[in-house]
């Protein structure tokens, strides 16, 4: 049972210190359910950039450049399809990953569907829609795709993936994990809808409450808090869907990849793709490990695939996304987000400087 709404979401919460527009009044925005007001950030002040900026709805296809990707031969273990995808081009190759260096905290009056993030390096950090960020009150997971600036503080947009708990201290770390497919399309869905029509970054939290419970249930697993990462420990006493992980970790990121497709058979379920090899190096194990938790949902593990049809089916996908149109929204960071929803699938990238340096894709 998921846990009561707590106080905290009141409609009369006074917003974080600085976080008000320039003229001293707050902007003010609401969840997509009854009760669940919260203050959103406003113009540019202390640090902290505006969440609640202005989205540009279009049709305009703003993908349309994944198509000069180039697919690889896939490989197949224990029903598990990854195509690795490259681009020698290497677009943002001087942007990093976030990792532990990178500062994450609950707001000094904390509220679920926001964190504040701070950058000490003298880098930009890369932090990918669908991070799932451990500890503070509740364990959260990252909604859009952000480039923290080097030494900037900002305020970020995040969900929360454990229902039971709102207790403990301001501070989070990295996990190391994604969130699952039905998670990411469930959260994305609702969140371009939200970009959309409220101007916002917010998910439908009920809906990715739900989506946890089915995850949980469906393999069996109990977890008090009804925590998402409940999933990947239970993968840690499977010994047999374990050695595929081991196995898919160990064949690594090949030179050039920057990206990779995750399918069942030459089905194509998923795919994402970052500004490096390096990057994709720093998220291969929690892509690998959230590919094997998807493939769950599936009966059959097809044991290999013709390589030609798994190089065309990725193909064919990658050129249903370009030219899909899509809305466009500034970034929490650096850069500009692209938000796009079919019945079929789910997409989103983040461009700097004209380049786009990472996207997903996921089918529904």
């Amino acid at each position: 049972m998921l846990a009561e709404i707590p106080t905290w979401h009141g409609r009369h919460r006074r917003p974080p210190a600085g976080l008000v527009k320039s003229q001293g009044d707050p902007i003010r925005a609401y969840y997509p359910y009854p009760n669940w007001g919260t203050w959103l950030t406003g113009d540019r002040r202390d640090g902290y950039p505006t969440i609640n900026r202005k989205a540009q709805p279009m049709t305009t296809a703003y993908l349309n450049d994944i198509t000069s990707l180039k697919p690889g031969a896939p490989i197949t273990r224990g029903g598990v399809t990854l195509i690795p995808i490259f681009d020698p081009k290497q677009r943002g190759a001087s942007i990093r990953i976030a990792g532990d260096e990178l500062v994450v905290s609950e707001l000094e009056s904390p509220t679920v569907p926001e964190l504040q993030v701070h950058n000490p390096t003298n880098h930009d950090l890369l932090i990918p829609a669908g991070r799932i960020l451990s500890g503070g009150r509740q364990t959260r997971v990252v909604n859009v795709s952000i480039v923290v600036p080097a030494g900037a503080r900002i305020v970020i947009p995040v969900s929360c993936v454990e229902a039971g708990r709102w207790s403990g201290r301001s501070g989070f770390f990295n996990s190391g994990r994604m969130a699952s497919r039905r998670m990411r399309v469930a959260k994305q869905r609702s969140v371009k809808n939200s970009v959309d029509h409220h101007n916002t970054k917010r998910s439908a939290q009920g809906e990715v409450w739900n989506t946890i419970s089915f995850e949980l249930s469906s393999r069996g697993v109990n977890h008090e808090e009804s925590l998402f990462l409940g999933v990947d420990d239970d993968l840690n006493h499977r010994s047999d869907r374990l050695a595929v992980v081991n196995d898919l970790i160990d064949n690594g990121v090949q030179a050039d990849q920057v990206g990779v497709a995750v399918a069942h058979g030459d089905r194509i379920l998923g795919v994402e793709v970052f500004p490096s090899s390096e990057a994709l190096k720093a998220s291969w194990e929690a892509i690998v490990r959230a590919a094997v938790i998807d493939a769950d949902e599936f009966e059959s593990q097809p044991q290999s695939v013709d390589a030609q049809a798994g190089i065309k089916a990725l193909e064919d996908f990658l050129a249903e996304v370009a030219r899909t149109g899509g809305t466009e929204a500034e970034g929490c960071g650096r850069g500009t987000e692209v938000h796009v929803e079919t019945p079929r699938f789910v997409a989103h990238g983040l461009r700097v400087d004209g380049e786009l340096i990472y996207c997903n894709a996921f089918v529904s």
